[in-house]
């Protein structure tokens, strides 16, 4: 019974992300750091890649696709043989935004092949994952969105 309580105990800790502590270093401009954020956000595997991205001096936005919904409704007559037919569909696009000064803190971790990079805004709440197999990639967006962070303005103020 032991061994099987140690087994799982490993075999569970293999299977958890673990945190790299990264100390941020300064980027040299926003034109930069916004090049890299792009960069690093549109290489990441296709179900995790946004359709497309905005990076401004205030926030991330990213373009998720766009979500439909249908109704159709259809009647049949058999004496004239007619059909009525009505449909509505309705799209809406599917958009976030990750404001720079909304966001606490980011933190990197590694799992398995992967390098997962988390934004925390300022509630302590994961609002989104980035993706890497590149630890210098999940170390630069770091220091670009950080960069991005310390030059946006505070909520609020002009």
């Amino acid at each position: 019974m032991k061994k099987i309580l140690v087994f799982l105990a490993a075999l569970l800790t293999g299977c958890a992300a673990q945190q790299i502590p990264y100390s941020s270093v300064d980027m040299t401009s926003k034109e930069l750091a916004a090049s890299v954020i792009e960069q690093v956000v549109m290489e990441q595997p296709a179900k995790f890649r946004p359709e497309g991205i905005i990076v401004s001096t205030s926030y991330i936005g990213l373009s998720e696709g766009s979500n439909s919904k249908g109704v159709a409704v259809s009647n049949h007559n058999d004496s004239t043989n007619l059909v009525v037919s009505s449909a509505n569909i309705k799209l809406s696009d599917i958009n976030s935004r990750y404001y720079f000064n909304s966001i606490s803190k980011l933190e990197l971790y590694s799992k398995r092949d992967w390098f997962i990079i988390q934004l925390i805004n300022d509630e302590q709440r994961v609002v989104k994952r980035f993706y890497t197999r590149s630890l210098e990639k999940g170390q630069r967006l770091i220091d670009s969105i950080n960069h991005m962070k310390i030059s946006a303005k505070p909520f609020g103020v002009e």
